[in-house]
């Protein structure tokens, strides 16, 4: 493993923050990545997480970006764009937070398609410990390369 990095230790929101304090209100033209890296075989990746508040309808099994598509489809035009420049691959990972009833539900999306009426894409279930233990496999072959 890889040394020439450092484990994940505090959130920075600062940044977001900042940028928002910077608009003082306006709309933005920008998205933030929740995550970007490249791997050896797959290259460029790019994850987005999608929190499922326990008050919602829907769980992260159930939910799925085109139900709020309305609301959010700039955002996930904008990431389909830039997985399409870069020759990524897209995931939209549905979670809860720990310690709700639906912390064990984890949906991974590999969005194959999108346009302005929804995306597409396949979907797969995961506990919370199957989704662990594929992210911390797929973060240690990236960082062999």
């Amino acid at each position: 493993m890889s040394t020439a990095s450092k484990p994940l230790m505090n959130s920075d929101q600062s940044g977001f923050e900042f940028a928002q304090e910077m608009l003082a209100g306006e709309v933005t033209a920008a998205v933030n990545f929740d995550r970007l890296q490249k791997h050896p075989k797959y290259g460029y990746i790019i994850m987005e997480y999608l929190l499922c508040e326990e008050a919602q309808s829907v769980n992260p099994h159930t939910s799925h970006p085109n139900r709020y598509w309305h609301k959010n489809k700039r955002k996930f035009l904008s990431l389909w764009r830039v997985a399409q420049d870069l020759n990524a691959k897209l995931y939209l990972v549905n979670y809860a937070k720990k310690g709700t009833k639906h912390e064990d539900k984890i949906l991974v999306i590999e969005v194959t398609e999108a346009d302005e009426n929804g995306l597409k894409g396949n979907d797969k279930k995961y506990t919370r410990e199957e989704f662990g233990e594929r992210f911390r496999e797929l973060n240690r072959e990236c960082l062999e390369s």
